[in-house]
């Protein structure tokens, strides 16, 4: 509980919210980094796909620690091999009250939620199933460019926490996500809006999504400092590619970009909740989500085949073997993307997890997931079976 009161109340306690401080401003106070070395093997339904020791991300903190008598601040830019720095958090927060009570609100670059229990960052690397996928059509094809951990968009927040019930509410609106033209695969639809190269404004995007915002709502109730529930809900427009015509082709094999867009109208709604049956050693989570997509020009989806609802939950079971120091865990998913299809296209996964912080600075965790993927009518089930171990190094 006091990790999350300090992030709310701009990085200090709830206790010098207003108060001046005495200590001298030092650069080096406000910048921390993290690596993270990665070993992955994974096979697909037998086959191998991924053997191999690689370097996996290099996250900067800069500017990031509260200042003057009210503000805080988070920069967390994150860079992989290959690849340019990816804005995950930029973000600059202002804290009104006291530790009674305070406002917050945020405005710049902001991760869709700061959770509490089975909300917050898991234990293992691998998230829940339903935060990292996709929802489909009847035909089994991406239907949405939305899963509900990849939209860290530009967004202003306003939120209050109230300490003596433990009960805390945002209300967010933000920029929502665009579709990237040059994307290859269903995986690669989209980005969050966060401004640069991620605007509205790239060429071939279609202006009727220039106005297109996010409306964002979230709940989080705690009890007895380490149980609670979390409620989120997400929605937005985004324009949406002509799913019978050429302009979808870069979702096969041309790679294409589209050029005839309709829109998809989508919402997220999103419950978790946790409780420590043994006081700080055994926590049980779960998760449930819904999703419905609706395209709203129906002479081009005319069957609506290409719209929705989609869900999935979770349960999971973590043991803390030594406080603060060695945990383990397993968490059982089940995510169905297309509810209303005639075929199955339902996944489920089983994954079993070890975080271990033994040393100064150096954490070690540890995943095998094994999970399995209906294919539709007539195909076979597909079997992915996963393993990973990260070491991060944080200074």
């Amino acid at each position: 509980m006091t990790g999350y009161e300090f992030r709310l109340a701009g990085y200090r306690l709830p206790d010098e919210i207003g108060q001046k401080s005495e200590a001298n401003f030092n650069l080096g106070d406000f910048f921390a980094a993290r690596t993270q070395t990665q070993y992955e093997a994974k096979d697909s339904t037998g086959k191998i796909a991924t053997n191999q020791l690689t370097f996996k991300e290099f996250t900067m903190y800069p500017l990031t620690g509260s200042w003057g008598d009210n503000f805080g601040s988070l920069v967390e830019l994150s860079m992989a091999p290959g690849e340019g720095f990816e804005v995950e958090n930029a973000f600059v927060r202002g804290v009104y009250g006291d530790q009674a009570g305070w406002a917050q609100a945020r405005i710049g670059v902001l991760h869709p939620w700061e959770g509490f229990g089975a909300s917050d960052r898991p234990l293992g690397n691998i998230r829940p199933v339903f935060q990292k996928q996709q929802a489909k059509g009847a035909t089994g094809a991406a239907t949405s460019p939305f899963y509900l951990w990849n939209v860290d968009e530009a967004a202003f927040e306003l939120g209050y926490y109230l300490p003596k019930t433990g009960t805390t509410v945002a209300l967010r609106t933000g920029q929502g996500v665009i579709w990237k033209a040059d994307a290859k695969n269903a995986a690669d639809l989209a980005d969050p809006a966060q401004g640069g190269a991620l605007m509205k404004t790239s060429p071939g995007y279609p202006k009727t999504g220039l106005n297109d915002m996010s409306y964002q709502a979230f709940l989080n109730q705690t009890f007895n400092n380490d149980s609670g529930f979390s409620v989120y809900y997400y929605q937005t427009t985004t324009p949406y590619p002509n799913p019978y015509g050429n302009s979808y082709a870069f979702l096969t094999t041309t790679g294409d970009a589209p050029t005839t867009f309709t829109s998809d109208s989508f919402n997220r709604l999103a419950v978790y909740a946790n409780w420590f049956a043994i006081p700080n050693m055994l926590n049980l989570m779960g998760g449930y989500m819904w999703g419905n997509d609706s395209i709203d020009d129906k002479s081009i989806d005319k069957n609506a085949a290409q719209s929705g609802k989609s869900y999935g939950y979770y349960g999971e079971v973590n043991y803390h073997i030594i406080e603060n120091k060695l945990a383990a865990g397993y968490r059982y998913d089940y995510f169905n993307p297309a509810q209303d299809a005639s075929a199955s296209y339902a996944q489920t996964a089983s994954t079993v997890f070890v975080n271990y912080l033994g040393f100064q600075h150096l954490n070690l965790i540890g995943d095998y997931q094994t999970k399995d993927s209906d294919q539709g009518a007539g195909k076979p089930k597909k079997t992915d079976n996963q393993f990973l171990m990260n070491l991060i190094f944080i200074f």
